[in-house]
């Protein structure tokens, strides 16, 4: 998780974020990337996909609905079945906005919110594990 100035684009945390991105396997060192990127249309850019192309991501991001020029090579395919999985993040967001210190961000300081996200985030995952509902 990363926190950034409410007026700052998201895709600009997109590449240091990925940086901190550390993936438990069975054997051996963490991995550094993961297999695919899911993104909304606020993170197409060219800058971002050569990014994920260098690094073996496939990006799953729709184009956005402006005029372009045509670029060499052959077009990007969309994968809508994939970028379906997108739900799981936006529940997320949308659960974490249930709690109210989060939504109306009570917390003058970066760090102390953070914190309160973290805690929301180990909550979600307690409940998840631990819940007698099947």
């Amino acid at each position: 998780m990363m926190l950034s100035p409410g007026q700052d684009a998201d895709s600009r945390y997109f590449m240091p974020l990925l940086e901190q991105i550390s993936l438990p396997g069975s054997q051996g060192r963490p991995r550094k990337r993961c297999r695919y990127v899911l993104a909304d249309k606020g993170y197409d850019s060219e800058s971002l996909r050569h990014y994920c192309d260098r690094y073996g991501m496939k990006p799953i991001i729709p184009l956005r609905k402006m005029h372009r020029k045509p670029r060499p090579g052959l077009p990007r395919l969309f994968d809508r079945p994939q970028y379906r999985k997108r739900n799981a993040i936006e529940r997320l967001f949308s659960w974490l906005k249930e709690k109210r210190r989060l939504c109306t961000r009570y917390d003058k300081l970066a760090s102390s919110f953070k914190a309160m996200v973290t805690l929301a985030c180990i909550e979600k995952c307690l409940r998840a594990d631990f819940s007698d509902k099947p």
